[in-house]
């Protein structure tokens, strides 16, 4: 029998809801990138692919990781488009071999953060960066949406842009936060 993956139960409807609610951030999260078309990013976590779908033809390839089959089936693979089922913490990925990776309204899903930072300095080539987006623990437009998370997924670990910000220094030099109310972006590169 396969795993069902929580993210399964709901990838019909994903795309639905994260319009509705102006969750999708793709302008942004592009321009933090600053992605060139030489570029090699994964974004992890990237669910059904709108993301990738929306920077695929700024780059020479995007990989979506995902751990969820059914949100990966959504994805629209392309040439330079990719989709890898996997874990984020044990990636497929060489040392040093990615430009860029992305971790869009991810990072409050994942438990072992610091081991997730490890592995995406890993796989990040040298000045290569990590773009984060994630909502301030303490907003209340993120407690809506944590509340609304948890009866779907669970245990949720959101954290404050301060301690998101001291965990990414350990690993890359910040080279922008971008404050956006109930959300912030990191920009940081590899050490």
């Amino acid at each position: 029998m396969k795993e069902i993956n929580d993210f399964d139960k709901v990838y019909k409807y994903y795309d639905k809801f994260m319009a509705m609610f102006n969750l999708y951030k793709h302008e942004e999260v592009k321009a933090a990138a600053n992605i060139d078309e030489h570029d090699v990013v994964v974004d992890i976590g990237g669910g059904t692919g709108r993301l990738a779908q929306y920077i695929c033809n700024s780059c020479k390839r995007v990989y979506v990781l995902d751990e969820s089959e059914r949100m990966l089936s959504m994805v629209k693979q392309g040439e330079n488009l990719m989709c890898i089922r996997g874990n984020a913490l044990k990636t497929p990925f060489e040392d040093d071999s990615v430009d860029i990776v992305i971790l869009s309204d991810v990072f409050h899903h994942i438990k072992e953060q610091k081991d997730l930072i490890v592995e995406i300095n890993r796989i990040l080539k040298y000045g290569g960066k990590i773009v984060l987006l994630d909502f301030h623990r303490k907003h209340i437009k993120t407690k809506l949406l944590r509340a609304f998370e948890f009866i779907l997924f669970g245990g949720l670990f959101f954290r404050t842009k301060d301690e998101v910000g001291n965990l990414l220094e350990k690993y890359f030099y910040i080279e922008k936060v971008y404050e956006k109310g109930y959300y912030f972006i990191f920009v940081g590169e590899k050490r």
